[in-house]
């Protein structure tokens, strides 16, 4: 008998517990849709009031920013100011079969040429961009293009220009055109050259 009585204190005392109303925590959030609380008496603390929380326009940037060309020339005025970085772009690009990194016999010629001009201008440097299109992971196309302008730069050695006077680098798929056509995936397949004073 006591343990059913015991048993049934339980249960009721269960029960009104659990139908008490729960005490809501004090809060200084607007739950109940309070309309005395707005933006105007909130002290201005990362409110912006109805005004936009955007900077002004300012100066607009100069330089054409649609040119999409990376082969572009920069602008020849600034050659009068002797501007060390006013590199030029004068040799066609060589360009390279699908997932490939030899330089065929159509585009030898091209490495001749600039092989031509580096031992007749002792002053001159180059620097070799590796290209790919957007086929591939960017860490591989990152790789491709780096031996793509290696095997220019060996190329170029062979042909009797000095190591020190020529720089590869690799822009893997960095400029390549995604789902381009397979035209234009040709053209991203490529190594340029960029001139500049030694």
């Amino acid at each position: 008998m006591k343990v059913s009585l015991f048993v049934t204190v339980q249960i009721i005392i269960f029960f009104l517990s659990s139908c008490a109303k729960k005490a809501q925590p004090e809060t200084t959030l607007n739950r109940e849709g309070d309309s005395s609380i707005n933006s105007n008496n909130l002290g201005g603390k990362g409110f912006n009031n109805g005004v936009d929380d955007l900077a002004g326009l300012g100066d607009p940037l100069r330089g054409d920013f649609d040119n999409t060309d990376p082969l572009a020339l920069r602008d020849p005025s600034l050659s009068a100011f002797d501007d060390p970085l006013n590199v030029i772009r004068p040799f066609d690009p060589v360009f390279f079969g699908f997932d490939q990194y030899n330089i065929t016999a159509s585009e030898r010629p091209k490495v001749s040429e600039i092989a031509d001009f580096l031992k007749s201008n002792p002053n001159a440097r180059l620097l070799v961009e590796g290209y790919c299109d957007w086929k591939g992971t960017p860490n591989y196309n990152k790789s491709l293009g780096d031996r793509r302008a290696t095997t220019v730069k060996e190329y170029l050695i062979e042909l009797g220009c000095e190591a020190n006077r020529i720089e590869v680098i690799s822009l893997g798929d960095e400029l390549a055109i995604p789902d381009a056509d397979s035209e234009q995936s040709r053209l991203d397949r490529r190594a340029t050259f960029v001139v500049s004073k030694g």
